[in-house]
């Protein structure tokens, strides 16, 4: 009885650290400086063919940076790239130190004003960075 309780409990804990080594604080390899961000706003990429699409590229003062196409009716034609902090649900775009801007993104045949928190090494210049090659 006592080795079936001691085998469930190191199976349990070996679980255990196994989950807690899939959730781990983002490492400097995750880090972006201002200079990094500074250089993939202002990479000219291609836009992608079909549908809107986002991933996180890295962190940057301890918060996730989305980088996001947004397009509509015309893809890739009327495509627009945002790089973007991902605010956490109990912070504001301020209180992480960024940057709130209203910009204009496509929708159906015309454009919307949205809000995003900018990273401010981005912020003041983001109209200018180019969006496409």
């Amino acid at each position: 009885m006592k080795t079936t309780s001691a085998t469930k409990a190191l199976t349990l804990s070996v679980l255990l650290l196994s989950l807690s080594a899939c959730v781990s604080l983002p490492t400097n390899e995750d880090t972006l400086t201002d200079a990094e961000l500074i250089r993939a706003a202002q990479q000219k990429e291609s836009a992608p063919t079909e549908g809107a699409q986002q991933w996180v590229i890295g962190v940057h003062n301890g918060i996730e940076v989305v980088k996001s196409f947004l397009c509509s009716d015309l893809c890739p034609q009327n495509t627009l790239r945002v790089i973007y902090y991902d605010v956490p649900a109990d912070a504001t775009c301020e209180s992480i130190g960024g940057v709130t801007k209203s910009i204009l993104v496509p929708f159906a045949i015309s454009v919307k004003a949205k809000e995003y928190c900018f990273p401010k090494a981005i912020a003041d210049y983001w109209e200018s960075y180019p969006a496409k090659s």
